[in-house]
């Protein structure tokens, strides 16, 4: 019997999960791939399933246990490329190298599919946006043309879309369709478009915070965008007042009882969204903000959105401009040895492109300027570089720091991409978190300005 029943539960919670097999081609050999997906829309943070090596011809695989579609990412060092991945499917793809530069951080790639199934979530999607791309494309020029034929197409193209999709089953794609109108549509019409009550009626009133669709949350985001500001001047000093206290259920009631809210599950999405904002744009300070978050992730009643709280907790929880830098453990290395002076810390990648076009200027810089500040290179301890990585390696002359990749420094300091600066007043006080690069900006500017000035005062020059 009981035999039995260790079957059972193992049958129930193999036919809860489903497997997904991933298998890719790459212009890359031997290198480290990852995939993984958000563990929600608000805190964005990356869960990692699963990593692996590609082989000799950049061939790569992954497979994966999903309960339900989900969408996810394949990571190839700054690049990532995101697919819709469905219980039980396989998916063949290629892993290109073009990329949509994001400010040479992390770069979006395309992934190519290979052979896709009609029926697979993927092909539904790509589908769609295709369509919708294309009658965006015709509808915009009438709006400023003919506002009314402008308008009667819209409604037409909303009726063709209903009509197409009234046969579909999947939950997760109608929702991506409704959601995608709601991002593109809806605030199209603008004279025209619904009233805030409408939409609320139509796209959040009866339905569940759905936590794993992106589109959702785009939605979402845009509805109540900027909403603090959209309340009423004393609800405003009410708000800031209980989160300045840390007051969350003070703050969830209030939002509770908001006629574009009305439940618990989106007055707490709503509320982490608004605290995000307030804290970006400096309505409340950084230690407010993480006491009430810290005050949001103990609350009593279990949901999703505390799980958010703690993420987003510990995405803030780092330093900042004015902190003390920590004494932070490497190798022969004591960054308190330094502390008499400024240090510039680089954090480098051998094979970001942006990172090896900086190392002449890196190299002038420190000739120049050794003497007054300490130059620092950081970059991730791994098995193994290529001929060409460990060369650019070999270029850099001054202190240089292999850290791994579960190192504090990355998280503490914000590292998200290459190349990264962090420059450190004397004292190891933090001057500026990603600082100036040694290579001009959009507005033409440099560190080296910041160099020149230290070494000034230190020489006493006028």
């Amino acid at each position: 019997m009981t035999k039995l029943l260790s079957f059972l539960i193992i049958f129930c919670s193999l036919s809860l999960c489903a497997q997904v097999t991933i298998k890719g081609i790459s212009n890359h050999a031997f290198s480290k791939f990852e995939i993984g997906t958000k563990a929600d829309y608000i805190s964005n943070e990356n869960i990692i399933y699963g990593e692996t090596l590609s082989d000799s011809m950049g061939r790569f695989s992954f497979s994966v246990s999903l309960e339900k579609t989900e969408k996810l990412f394949i990571r190839h060092q700054n690049k990532f490329g995101y697919l819709y991945a469905q219980p039980k499917a396989t998916y063949y793809l290629e892993f290109s190298d073009l990329a949509f530069s994001n400010f040479n951080q992390d770069n979006e790639v395309e992934l190519t599919f290979i052979n896709l199934d009609t029926l697979d979530i993927n092909y539904k999607i790509l589908t769609f946006e295709h369509w919708l791309d294309q009658s965006l494309n015709i509808l915009y020029p009438l709006k400023e043309k003919n506002s009314g034929e402008f308008l009667r197409e819209i409604k037409k193209f909303r009726s063709a879309v209903n009509e197409i999709y009234s046969q579909e089953k999947s939950i997760f794609f109608n929702d991506y369709v409704k959601y995608s109108l709601g991002i593109h549509i809806e605030e199209l019409q603008d004279f025209a478009s619904p009233s805030d009550i409408d939409k609320f009626s139509f796209y959040l009133q009866e339905t569940p915070v759905k936590w794993n669709n992106d589109k959702y949350f785009g939605f979402a985001s845009i509805f109540y965008d900027k909403y603090f500001y959209k309340q009423t001047p004393e609800r405003r000093l009410e708000l800031i007042h209980l989160q300045d206290q840390g007051n969350v259920s003070g703050t969830l009631k209030i939002l509770e009882s908001d006629s574009l809210i009305r439940s618990v599950e989106l007055s707490e999405v709503v509320c982490l969204l608004m605290v995000t904002d307030l804290y970006y744009d400096r309505v409340i300070t950084k230690t407010n903000l993480l006491n009430f978050l810290n005050q949001f992730k103990l609350m009593k009643r279990e949901s999703v959105a505390k799980r958010a709280a703690e993420r987003l907790f510990s995405k803030f929880n780092i330093l900042d401009a004015g902190d003390k830098l920590p004494e932070y453990a490497f190798e022969n290395i004591k960054f308190k040895d330094f502390s008499s002076q400024p240090i510039y810390i680089q954090f480098f990648n051998p094979t970001n492109k942006k990172c090896i076009s900086e190392l002449a200027a890196m190299r002038k810089l420190e000739k120049t300027y050794g003497k007054y500040i300490k130059f620092i290179t950081i970059y991730k301890e791994q098995e193994r570089y290529s001929k060409s990585e460990k060369t650019y390696l070999d270029q850099i002359t001054w202190t240089k720091i292999a850290a791994k990749n579960n190192h504090p420094i990355w998280k503490d300091l914000d590292v998200q991409g290459f190349p990264y600066y962090v420059y450190v007043l004397p004292n190891l006080i933090i001057g500026n978190i990603n600082a100036l690069s040694p290579s001009p900006n959009g507005r033409y500017e440099t560190i080296e300005k910041t160099l020149f000035e230290y070494k000034r005062m230190v020489e006493g020059d006028e």
